[in-house]
């Protein structure tokens, strides 16, 4: 938890003599835990206590996995978990049915892309058993619950413990004002949902997925405790003056740290101003000091609710260390305010480096020893140590960063490239083995600009003997085999949010993959609506499906048989912003939904887009062959589509024949499409009318036969000429 810095909701001061500081287990077990597992066992034991005293013992005769009890934990001991292993506990509690609390403490290592579970309940015979807590794939705490992801706005410390808390307010569901579902992080509230628990009536899982077969926790977890109440409002009433949140929070401080945090709030300083030092630290501490150099000033009166403050004026550069001791010794912590400097920019980069015209990017820098920041072409000032700004650019630009103090100026520049395309909308066009030397090589080289050349992880081919039946030809398809094996664009993030966009592609399956729900192509993290994922549903045979994590829809038509077939996804947003309004071609002809979701559409563009497997999900790479990939930033119509997947026709009228009633046949040939069909006599403009506006050439076909009933038939006209036009 060092350098970290949490607010505590209480009222007690730091020091304050009168109070008698606890243990962390005996302010759990005095609220009265249903459960509680404090890893105190030593290593070859077959039991793991439930120090609650309602005799709800673990198991452990049979492990699973590499899971190791006796670790030194944040207090006392703790199991470490190796991402193989969960323990399953007797528990029987139905979340849905009341008030709930969650609470444990942990240190999660390195969690897959999946997440890593902390606590989960199983379905047991009312199901389905989804209320959990979870540090994802990008360390955020969060949780799953009632269907639904709630991310907790905080990422698990790296390295360090956090004491991590789960409420469920029951009232809420009978129509009750207060939120479902809170989550405190450190002791403090970090997020709120409206999320409604779902029924359950299995035992409580312990470092995994409710399964015990994926999503296996990575770490060390310590001091689980689940109870039938909110700890946040214990006795139910609304009224969270007898929260319980930050009496937790502050005895595990007491057991298990001295110095917390100590900061300033700014790195350097001109002669002559003034800075803040800020320290956050046990609340059980028997004495705190400061050194600038001149001998410990006690601060001590300074700190209130283990949190201070205090201003500093240094005439020269200056080390403070703050010095306390409590439970645990003594230990200390170092801040250096920096006077009178030149100013360090440490990195002034962009999250993109070739942007199409109209884009975006993220601009972003760390800088050092400035009192000012500035960046040039209409950013203006900015923060002066760190941060981002997003700017859009219709030209390729060069940003100047320039960090200013008592000792002058200090600039950094890049330059951002603008992608001109030759198609309206065309962000990126991966022909797949058209670009010179593309084959011999291990990219994929894309003809909208070099910012969307992808790099191959693992083993992808270019195919020469089998390209798929591009329109205009192609000399090569990628070829996946479904053994973590990708293409990473890591020069491009994807669409963002609910904006329009199409993406179209030339797919051929072997009709079973060896992997379940494998990825054409996909981008975004794994929270709800953020992923966006297109891919084969099921493994044997299988239609085209798009998801956004939280729901997806599927197609009809079987696109994994073997044979090459052009897909196209398309978001309107004027059609609607769930994933149960996209639209699906398939061989140019509209595909309908067979499964629709409604979770709504908000990529994230915070990850690189992927092509041949999940960006977020692990075990979902793609075997099969790619051709001719395109994305858009805007709606193609399904004429557009219909061109991807069968060229344009010349319109070529091919012979006329006079029938035994008088009447002609026209036969023409052209792209599938409307067409008019006009007759003259003299072949003067004004002297083209119009016989039909409905002569149709259907998806697949390329010739129609139109009928004149109404120039031919005339005897006297011996002589009549024919025209086919587009319909309008």
């Amino acid at each position: 938890m060092k350098n970290q810095i949490f607010s505590i909701l209480s009222t007690i001061s730091l020091l304050a003599t009168s109070v008698s500081w606890a243990d962390y287990p005996g302010v759990v077990t005095a609220d009265g835990p249903l459960a509680y597992y404090r890893f105190e066992e030593a290593v070859g034991a077959t039991t793991l206590v439930d120090s609650s005293g309602n005799g709800l013992d673990i198991d452990y005769s049979a492990p699973i996995g590499t899971t190791q009890i006796g670790e030194p934990g944040a207090i006392g001991l703790a199991a470490l978990f190796n991402a193989d292993g969960s323990l399953l506990t007797p528990l029987v509690l139905d979340p849905s049915l009341g008030d709930f609390s969650m609470e444990a403490i942990i240190r999660a290592d390195s969690p897959g892309a999946a997440g890593t579970v902390v606590l989960a309940n199983q379905d047991g015979t009312a199901g389905p058993g989804r209320s959990n807590l979870v540090v994802n794939g990008n360390r955020a705490i969060t949780t799953y619950i009632g269907g639904a992801t709630l991310l907790s706005g905080r990422t698990a410390t790296d390295g360090g413990f956090d004491h991590l808390l789960v409420t469920y307010d029951q009232s809420a569901v009978a129509g009750g004002v207060d939120p479902t579902i809170r989550i405190f992080v450190n002791g403090e509230e970090t997020a709120t949902g409206l999320f409604v628990v779902e029924p359950a009536n299995g035992g409580w899982v312990i470092g995994s997925h409710k399964s015990q077969a994926s999503q296996f926790f990575s770490g060390l977890i310590d001091e689980v405790a689940i109870y039938d109440k909110r700890l946040d409002d214990p006795n139910g009433d609304g009224n969270v003056s007898d929260s319980r949140v930050s009496a937790h929070f502050k005895e595990y401080l007491a057991d298990s740290e001295t110095l917390i945090d100590f900061a300033s709030d700014v790195p350097y300083l001109d002669g002559g101003q003034s800075g803040e030092l800020s320290w956050f630290v046990s609340p059980a501490l028997s004495s705190l000091t400061i050194d600038d150099g001149s001998g410990p000033v006690d601060v001590t009166a300074d700190t209130i609710d283990c949190n201070g403050t205090l201003s500093v004026s240094p005439a020269v550069s200056t080390t403070y260390t703050l010095t306390g001791s409590g439970p645990l010794g003594t230990e200390a912590l170092e801040v250096t305010i920096v006077v009178d400097e030149p100013a360090v920019v440490n990195s002034f980069t962009s999250s993109l480096d070739v942007v199409i015209v109209g884009g975006s990017t993220t601009l972003l820098w760390d800088v050092i020893y400035g009192t000012t920041v500035s960046i040039d072409n209409g950013v203006g000032a900015v923060d002066a140590m760190s941060g981002s700004v997003d700017v859009t650019l219709e030209e390729a630009t060069t940003y100047t960063l320039t960090a200013t103090n008592s000792q002058g100026d200090v600039t950094e520049e890049i330059t951002v490239g603008v992608l001109v395309t030759s198609e309206p909308g065309l962000l990126s066009h991966w022909m797949v083995g058209e670009a010179a030397g593309e084959t011999d090589g291990t990219s994929l080289i894309s003809e909208s600009g070099d910012g969307f050349i992808g790099t191959f992880s693992g083993t992808p081919v270019f195919d020469t003997e089998d390209p798929a039946p591009v329109p205009g030809g192609s000399t090569a398809s990628l070829s996946l085999d479904g053994a973590n094996s990708w293409v990473d664009v890591l020069g491009y993030n994807g669409i963002g949010g609910s904006e329009a966009r199409t993406l179209a592609f030339w797919f051929k399956g072997p009709g079973t993959q060896v992997n379940n729900n494998a990825t054409l192509i996909g981008w975004g993290p794994g929270s709800t609506g953020n992923r966006f994922d297109t891919r084969i549903q099921g493994q044997f045979g299988g239609s085209m499906r798009t998801e956004v994590a939280g729901s997806g829809s599927n197609g009809t038509a079987i696109i994994d048989d073997g044979e090459w077939h052009h897909c196209a996804m398309v978001v309107d947003p004027t059609v609607g912003m769930t994933v149960g309004d996209i639209q699906f071609y398939i061989d140019g002809v509209a595909d309908p939904l067979s499964a629709i979701g409604g979770t709504p559409i908000d990529s994230g563009t915070n990850l690189n887009l992927r092509i041949g497997a999940s960006r977020t999900i692990g075990g979902r790479s793609l075997t099969g062959k790619l051709d001719d990939i395109r994305l858009y930033d805007r709606v193609l119509t399904a004429e557009e589509i219909l061109i991807l997947f069968q060229p344009s026709q010349e319109i070529v009228i091919n012979g006329v024949e006079v029938l035994n009633n008088g009447d002609a046949e026209i036969t023409f040939t052209a792209s599938p499409g409307n067409y008019a069909l006009f007759y003259s006599f003299d072949l003067t403009e004004e002297g083209w009318l119009e016989i039909s506006d409905s002569e149709t050439i259907a998806a697949g076909e390329s010739m129609k036969v139109s009928t004149d009933n109404v120039a031919a038939p005339k005897s006297q006209n011996t002589k009549v000429f024919y025209q086919i036009r587009q319909a309008e």
